[in-house]
């Protein structure tokens, strides 16, 4: 007869207590009984790293000439909300680093290891690194370029440290964005959701495709590119509606610096909101007598000159709004593209609009957009401006409640968009409407297309 031998409860609880112990420290709460400090030291550092790229894939064993390359650096990232999916970023120092670098690692799940703030040691032999859109990627080799290191050996290159630091994120403003912050944890102030897209999430509910949240710097009026996963566990929650900080990874896409965070605890947006004031007229406004009508048709930039109206940069640079025709229409545009401007502000503003002789007055144009990556127009009315261009910072603009389009991506719109009937009724006097674009030739470079600017009214 089989015997089956039956442990004693004691003997059994301690069995099962020794297995739980053997698990990571970091895969549970359980606090760490121990841990022992890898043997290694680190012969190199991320910039040395990063410096040694000269255009083309770098063999990090065939550059060690026999010897071994090993560099150290802090956590910045973490997956554990599905905002970063396998890869792992490092910074040099815990604060106030001088260099970041991004590892691709085909594992999910990787906070359970290395949690931000861990250090760890990168073992350089057998690896490559290779620029990829814009951001240098350290990864295994696969043929000309880097691929994802294999989730069968990946700890034998990234080795944990005991220490983990407080991670201090750099504080910088949008005119501070350069190559040199790609993947350091950034602290940006002032800074809040843009208008038209207040009142959506941090991504689509109905997709799992990645969104671009535009957020508007209220020093500068720039925009930031946030970019947010459709694989979240936060792309279903509104995105916060007041201003205030936003912790982020910073990166880059091609020429397009954008930011990543880790989870909603990096957003800080408690602050009310600093948009410019709205205007809000009540009534009715409409009417069949044309007041202004713009339709840039058989016209000049001269002659526009001429009649009153304003096309400057506000930078004193030399792109601005420009006329343009295409398919028999003809349309002022302007774009920060190749503008080589950080930023790039260009003001269009009508001639003096009099509303003296008229009632229920409402304002109408149009606008097309290309190769869409963020918005970079606001519509403004003011009854204060002077018509003096050296006036434009001193006026009082009232910002309009215009629908504006978000797209296409790539290539043109197709027809233009209608900004619907808006009410400017409640205005007296001269009015000015001006078409302001901001954009920086390293961020939002958006086209946009003006045309077709009409004041109705009885």
């Amino acid at each position: 007869m089989k015997t089956i031998k039956i442990l004693p409860l004691t003997l059994l609880f301690i069995a099962v207590f020794a297995v739980i112990s053997c698990v990571e420290d970091d895969d549970y709460d359980i606090p760490s009984v121990e841990f022992t400090e890898p043997n290694i030291e680190a012969n190199t550092t991320i910039s040395i790293i990063k410096s040694m790229y000269a255009g083309s894939l770098v063999d990090f064993t065939a550059a060690s000439n026999g010897g071994e390359l090993i560099m150290e650096g802090y956590v910045v990232s973490n997956d554990e909300a599905g905002n970063f999916y396998k890869v792992l970023i490092l910074q040099d120092t815990p604060e106030n680093p001088t260099a970041a670098i991004q590892l691709d690692v085909d594992v999910t799940s990787m906070y359970a290891l290395y949690k931000p703030g861990r250090k760890v040691y990168v073992k350089l032999n057998g690896l490559g690194m290779d620029n990829l859109n814009g951001v240098l990627h350290i990864g295994a080799i696969q043929g000309t370029s880097v691929g994802r290191i294999s989730a069968t050996n990946y700890t034998d290159f990234i080795i944990r440290s005991g220490e983990i630091a407080t991670m201090v994120p750099k504080v910088i403003t949008p005119a501070d964005y350069s190559d040199n912050y790609i993947n350091m944890l950034v602290q940006i102030d002032n800074m809040q959701l843009s208008l038209p897209e207040v009142g959506l999430p941090y991504a689509n509910a109905s997709d799992t495709f990645t969104v671009n949240r535009n957020l508007k710097n209220c020093d500068d009026e720039s925009s930031t590119i946030l970019r947010n996963s459709g694989f979240a566990a936060f792309k279903n929650e509104l995105f916060p509606t007041g201003s205030g900080s936003i912790v982020a990874v910073f990166s880059k896409y091609n020429s397009d610096y954008q930011i990543f965070i880790r989870d909603t605890d990096d957003i800080n947006f408690n602050g009310e909101r600093c948009d410019p004031p709205l205007l809000e007229c009540t009534g009715t406004s409409g009417g069949t007598q044309v007041i202004f009508d713009e339709n840039f048709e058989g016209t000049t930039e001269a002659t526009l000159t001429s009649e009153g109206w304003i096309n400057i940069n506000a930078n004193a640079g030399t792109y601005k709004y420009s006329l343009r025709s295409f398919s028999g229409n003809s349309y002022m545009q302007t774009t920060a593209y190749n503008s080589n401007e950080n930023p790039y502000e260009a003001w269009l503003i009508t001639p003096a609009i009099n509303l003296d002789a008229s009632t229920s007055e409402q304002l109408t144009f149009k606008t097309n957009v290309g190769y869409y990556n963020g918005d970079a127009l606001s519509v403004y009315v003011s009854t204060d401006f002077t018509g003096n261009s050296a006036d434009i910072s001193d006026a009082t603009w009232l910002a309009v409640d215009a629908i504006l389009p978000q797209g296409p991506t790539s290539g043109y719109g197709t027809t233009f968009t209608n900004s619907g009937p808006i009410n400017v009724s409640c205005l007296e006097g001269n009015m000015y409407v001006a078409f302001k674009y901001l954009g920086s030739s390293t961020g939002i470079t958006t086209t946009f297309q003006v045309d077709d600017v009409k004041v109705t009214g009885n």
